[in-house]
């Protein structure tokens, strides 16, 4: 029997040999493994002075490539650790200081400092620092990697159903998936709103919300649970044929909702919440269909959003009705349902 645990071989290479196979294009990292490549500073920084104060880390792991015939180079993907590795190489290329604030120790003599700036004495606390390794023969193969990574992190509760997912699936669903959730339109709203946090993209809640707008295309307003998210996923892994025309009616509802921001700022910051971001995107995608000129529903939105912040419900069924389905299980069908209607409703009066 092929115990994969009895053929992984254990190493503990310091920093400095690790850095080096790095910047030798030796190691590399497979995006497909792995989340996306978005830590927020504190845990950066609070990496580093693990490091210098000598406390262990987790352990990396690395899959072994197959040799090439020619060179008799052998490459190796970081399976898991490309988040470590990535705060260590950035922070040795003088990226960014180590902000007190976020360090245990304060007082410390490397507190404030970048690495230009550290002594040499913890220079070398850094490159002596020994890493445990775990390395995969490369006669295992993706599903079994895959399966391996995701058997890795499940029992991890800081792991979110979506990071799973990325692990898991690696096809054309989720290619889309990047693609809206890098979209342009999108990126500028993130950078002046802040849709999503630091960490909520480390968490790739960018990522799961992008997948949702694709869900809708392809399956109308759903819930969005778990299972039925990777039951899509699956679907459109190897064969998405509608992912051009599906990518393009994104982009061109995400732009009419554009031209709404830029009107109104209000407008902007009450649906760049997700859960009304979502709404809107429904239910623009609904009325377009009716041929209703977007840009002249300006007006109507601003007053939906007056009467929503009102404490009065009583003079208004939809907006009862939207705040109700704004409430609680806001990804079930029911709950976005009742605040698409409302909201088509409001617009249509």
């Amino acid at each position: 029997m092929n115990i994969i645990n009895e053929r992984i071989q254990p190493s503990r290479p310091t920093i400095s040999n690790l850095f080096s196979e790095m910047k030798a294009g030796h190691y590399f990292v497979d995006n497909s493994f792995q989340r996306r490549l978005v830590w927020v500073e504190k845990q950066r920084i609070r990496l580093i002075e693990t490091i210098l104060i000598g406390y262990p880390m987790p352990e990396f792991y690395l899959w072994q490539q197959q040799v090439n015939p020619d060179s008799g180079m052998q490459k190796h993907s970081i399976v898991d650790g490309q988040q470590r590795m990535s705060a260590i190489m950035q922070f040795i290329g003088n990226e960014w200081p180590l902000k007190s604030v976020y360090l245990d120790k304060k007082e410390a003599d490397y507190s404030g400092k970048s690495w230009a700036e550290l002594s040499d004495e913890n220079k070398g606390k850094i490159w002596n620092y020994v890493i445990n390794v775990r390395t995969i023969p490369s006669d295992i193969n993706r599903e079994e990697i895959t399966a391996l990574f995701k058997r890795l992190n499940e029992t991890d509760k800081s792991l979110n159903p979506q990071e799973i997912r990325n692990a898991e699936f690696n096809g054309l669903f989720l290619k889309a998936s990047e693609e809206v959730a890098d979209n342009k339109t999108l990126q500028s709203w993130d950078k002046k709103w802040n849709i999503f946090s630091d960490n909520e993209k480390r968490r790739m809640a960018d990522i799961s919300f992008a997948s949702s707008l694709l869900i809708y295309q392809r399956s109308g307003i759903s819930n969005d649970t778990a299972k039925n998210i990777n039951k899509v996923y699956d679907l459109y892994n190897d064969v998405y044929e509608q992912k051009e025309s599906d990518l393009r009616v994104i982009n061109e509802v995400l732009n009419d909702i554009d031209k709404l921001f830029r009107e109104s700022e209000e407008i902007a910051s009450f649906f760049t919440s997700t859960v009304h971001l979502y709404t809107l995107f429904v239910a623009i995608d609904y009325l377009k269909s009716e041929d209703i000129n977007i840009e002249d529903i300006g007006p109507r939105l601003l007053d939906f959003i007056h009467a929503y912040k009102s404490d009065d419900t009583t003079t208004s069924r939809l907006i009862a009705d939207y705040k109700l389905g704004a409430s609680g299980r806001t990804l079930s069908k029911l709950s976005r349902e009742k605040r698409v209607e409302s909201l088509v409703d409001w617009v249509r009066q």
